[in-house]
């Protein structure tokens, strides 16, 4: 199909009803089918693509897809070249340092030289503590970077918190917030800038989030 334009959405996690609804929202309600990863929409020039939401800024920056929507960190983390066009406002969470309850320890500058830091954010973690002039080893984990300092494997973790539960329930505490982050519409550059209908797209995105601003404030 001529101009048929692709959005990427993830395809599990706690993003993906809240980036559903705000498509529907914003014009584009997405016919659900069993078994497939590609997903017709009631615009005949959009479809959906769930994909891993870590996949997400590769998807846009390589031209699979021309929109996504997925967290800041995970498109800070991906080093992607993408135009990152609308802050959605959900999906609030933060990328922390963390490290157990009982260490004496109360920032990140207070760690051990050459301390091993688990997480599933390489690029960032490594980012943060370059900017500190801290030697570390970062071990690159799939998941559960929560359980490493519990078994031994690491002295700390990097990893994402929304209200601190996890961190608690898993003996850890957080020393660092390292970035802030929220959901993203995020756009291929070539298409933002050759297609009126992805930009008019775009607009209609950022007046939702604007009316669900103003409710939210009344």
């Amino acid at each position: 199909m001529e101009n048929c334009f692709r959005v990427a959405l993830p395809s599990k996690g706690r993003l993906k009803a809240p980036a559903l609804k705000i498509l529907e929202k914003a014009g584009l309600k997405v016919k659900e089918q069993e078994r497939t990863y590609i997903l017709k929409t009631s615009d005949s020039e959009f479809e959906v693509v769930l994909a891993r939401a870590f996949d997400i800024p590769l998807y846009v920056q390589y031209g699979a897809a021309t929109l996504g929507i997925t967290g800041h960190d995970i498109i800070l983390e991906r080093e992607a070249d993408v135009y990152e066009v609308s802050d959605l406002k959900f999906g609030k969470c933060k990328l922390v340092l963390a490290v157990p309850i009982e260490a004496n320890l109360n920032n990140a500058v207070e760690l051990p030289l050459n301390a091993r830091v688990a997480t599933e954010f390489p690029n960032l973690t490594r980012k943060f503590f370059d900017s500190l002039k801290k030697p570390i080893e970062i071990l690159t984990v799939r998941g559960s970077a929560e359980l490493t300092p519990k078994l031994g494997l690491a002295d700390a973790i990097v990893d994402l918190s929304t209200t601190g539960e996890t961190l608690r329930k898993n003996g850890l505490k957080e020393i660092e917030v390292i970035l802030e982050s929220t959901a993203r519409l995020i756009c291929n550059k070539i298409a933002y800038r050759s297609f009126n209908k992805i930009k008019e797209f775009i607009e209609k995105v950022d007046e939702i989030v604007k009316r669900n601003e103003a409710f939210n404030q009344t």
